[in-house]
């Protein structure tokens, strides 16, 4: 039996503060993972998790806009890290060669720039939208890297590395043919 859970047979303290406590617990003890939102698809999970046509991707009015979710979570992926408040690296690798990326709203970069911003997480979560701009063609991607600097060095937390690589966001496909 976990002492934490011991001790909660004996006091009046809620359940939340010994909840709250275990997951500390089990971070210091390195179960943690970042989870990206919307999820890659696929029956192994490597699939993009957006699919918009070129003509969705390059509307005549209006942008193409997807809201990111980050999550500091247990690895099994049942519990976010509720505790965690700070920031991390996150880069948006842009796969196209006229396409230009925008976050949150801000001006868009050069075609084909990567995006690398500090995402505020409040409460183990962070959220930001990422817009495309100009032109998309067929088989240009976006992918998002969260907690990996330029230097392809991580940041720690809690003393273990913790860090999602090339999360397939978007992939471009063909317009359907009428």
């Amino acid at each position: 039996m976990r002492y934490l859970d011991y001790l909660k047979r004996f006091t009046y303290t809620p359940n939340e503060f010994y909840d709250h406590l275990k997951g500390l617990e089990d971070a210091a003890g390195g179960d943690m993972a970042f989870v990206v939102l919307p999820a890659m698809t696929g029956d192994d999970g490597t699939d993009p998790a957006l699919t918009p046509t070129a003509s969705e991707a390059n509307p005549e009015e209006g942008e193409y806009s997807v809201t990111v979710t980050v999550k500091l979570m247990n690895q099994a992926k049942t519990k976010v890290m509720e505790w965690f408040n700070g920031k991390r690296k996150v880069t948006v690798d842009n796969g196209s060669s006229a396409g230009t990326l925008s976050i949150n709203g801000d001006t868009p970069g050069s075609a084909g720039t990567n995006v690398t911003f500090d995402l505020e997480f409040e409460n183990g979560v962070g959220e930001f939208t990422v817009t495309l701009g100009d032109t998309w063609e067929e088989d240009e991607t976006v992918k998002i890297n969260v907690n990996v600097d330029g230097s392809n060095q991580t940041v720690s937390i809690m003393g273990y590395t913790v860090k999602t690589e090339n999360h397939f966001l978007i992939k471009v496909v063909e317009d359907p043919q009428e």
